[in-house]
Parts: C-alpha cells; sequence; structure tokens
C-alpha cells in the first residue's frame, strides 16, 4: 500500500535536537491535549525517572532489571541470538522492551527507530542506551511525534514491535496506523504487538466502561473502545498486513480480570487478589483475558 505523494515519508523536515527528531509542527503537537498528558506522565513512567538520579555505585546501574523489570507475555517466546536490519518500536518510551530484547534474548539490528508521542520518555530513552548500552553498534533514530504518519519510506522495516499501546490510541487513528505499518513493513516482514488491544468480553472492562458512561463530560473515548480476537484479525487484514506477513497469530493475555482494580482512581477492594486468582478454562480465557497480542508466525 503505497502512500499519497504529499505524505512525510522521511526525516528530512525533521529537526535533530540533543538525540531526538522533532516534525516541522511540533508546536502545533504540544497544544494537544493528548501530548500534554504523555508528557505528564512521561516525567515519572513506572519510576524510570531513577535512572536521571541515582548515583554511580547504585546497582540499577549495572542491572537494568532493577530499572525495567523483565517484560513478560508475547516476548518469553521471542528467540534467541536473531539479527535483523531495521527495527521499528511505537509507542518507544524510555526503551523496556528493546532493552530487554537485547540482553536478555540477544536481538541484534542495524538500525532501530523509536517513536514517541512523549518528549520526556524520550530523553530517557536516551539516557538508558547511554546506561545499557542496548543494541549496540546500531544506528539509533529516536523520534517525537504522533504516530499516525510514520516518517520512513515504503517496504523498509524488518520488524515492527509495540508493548502496550494501541489501547492509547482512538480507534480511527489506530486504524491509520496499522495501514501505515503494513506500508512500511517490507514483504515477509515481521510484528509483535504486546498486550496490545483491551478485550471487549473482560467482565472488567464492561463494568468499568457502564461506570465511565454515567459521566460523559469527562469520560475518554479512547477507554470506552475495546475489541474482540476477530475485529483485531480483521482489522489487520483491513489495514494489508497479510500482504506482508501470510501468517500471524491473534490470541488473548494471560492477565485475566472479572473487577475493575480501581475506578476513578479509587482501589477496589479485593479486587487485586481476585483477578490474580483466576484460572480460567481454555472455552475461558477468551473472555476473561484482560487483552490480546498479535504477531507474525514464526517469531522472527
Amino acid at each position: 500500500m503505497s502512500s499519497p505523494t504529499n505524505l512525510q515519508l522521511s526525516l528530512d523536515n525533521f529537526e535533530l535536537i540533543e538525540g531526538i527528531y522533532f516534525p516541522s509542527d511540533y508546536a502545533q503537537l504540544n497544544k494537544t491535549q493528548h501530548k500534554q498528558t504523555w508528557d505528564k506522565i512521561g516525567k515519572t513512567y513506572y519510576g524510570s525517572q531513577k535512572i536521571d538520579t541515582v548515583e554511580e555505585t547504585s546497582p540499577i546501574k549495572k542491572d537494568y532489571t532493577l530499572l525495567t523489570g523483565k517484560p513478560g507475555g508475547t516476548w518469553n517466546k521471542f528467540p534467541l541470538n536473531r539479527s535483523v536490519d531495521s527495527i521499528l518500536e511505537l509507542g518507544c518510551g524510555y526503551g523496556r522492551a528493546p532493552l530487554h530484547l537485547s540482553k536478555n534474548k540477544n536481538l541484534q539490528c542495524q538500525k532501530y527507530y523509536g517513536i514517541d508521542i512523549s518528549q520526556p520518555l524520550l530523553e530517557r530513552l536516551i539516557k538508558v542506551k547511554q546506561e545499557y548500552d542496548f543494541f549496540p553498534g546500531a544506528e539509533f533514530f529516536v523520534i517525537c511525534t504522533s504516530a499516525e504518519i510514520l516518517p520512513l519510506q515504503d517496504d523498509s522495516i524488518d520488524l515492527v514491535i509495540s508493548n502496550c499501546v494501541f489501547m492509547h490510541i482512538p480507534d480511527a487513528q489506530l486504524r491509520k496506523l496499522m495501514a501505515e505499518i503494513a506500508r512500511v513493513l517490507k514483504p515477509g516482514g515481521m510484528f509483535v504487538f504486546n498486550h496490545s488491544f483491551h478485550n471487549k468480553a473482560c467482565p472488567s472492562h464492561i463494568i468499568h466502561n457502564f461506570i465511565r458512561k454515567l459521566n460523559p463530560v469527562s469520560r475518554n473515548p479512547v477507554y470506552l473502545k475495546q475489541y474482540s480476537g476477530a475485529e483485531i484479525e480483521q482489522m489487520l487484514a483491513d489495514a494489508g498486513i497479510k500482504n506482508k506477513c501470510l501468517e500471524y497469530v491473534v490470541e488473548p493475555t494471560t492477565e485475566y480480570a472479572i473487577l475493575p482494580e480501581t475506578i476513578k482512581g479509587i482501589p477496589v477492594p479485593f479486587s487485586k487478589a481476585i483477578n490474580s486468582s483466576l484460572k480460567p478454562s481454555e472455552a475461558q480465557k477468551a473472555n476473561l483475558a484482560y487483552g490480546f497480542s498479535a504477531y507474525s508466525t514464526p517469531l522472527v
């Protein structure tokens, strides 16, 4: 799928400032509520700011897992010792997933493109790269922009990865992004979207949606949108991803929930213990799973 010629397909019109590429309309992007929200979140996201302040003798400096933990889910299935030319990460944050893949799975690449809307998170990704040197020897292109249009050429990326990001993107924009992924992915390319879609059948989401709808003034429509496995498969097919990846899997995550753990920021008593105790049968998993992952097969 080719993009119209007026779309920006390279970084030529981006300005490189202290290791980050910024689009020419960055001032306009800065005015959006979505970016302002994620810039605020990014300053303390999952405690990642610790890397900015700890002393040189801190154990965190030597053991990345003390900062990031070890991502699970589909990443556990990722094979060892693979090498690709180019990786694109959508919603790269401070680099948690690529750091794990580089250090724990020995994934190697020649070029890494990391896109995120949060400038504080990208600044921290650069710091994390300096501290732990993930993907050693690779060219790094760290890009601060919305992911609706990818500033990359057609058929230029071997592997697209994303972790827990797509549930934060409105449906129409997400569908455009999927078409963009299909455009930039090389024929025979690969993708891993770990824990990326909320499950519309999950009781926790159903309860949360009902409560959110009671307050139409402050509700966020992004969090009212979830998908079934069949709908995700159809979205990927409509985007043209099947033209690049002949085989892929959409599967429930292994986190299950019947109760929201918080409502309007208030903890729901015993919900975390109840959810973590769930042991659904195979037939129940698609209904109780918190979300879905999708990935090309075989993995890399």
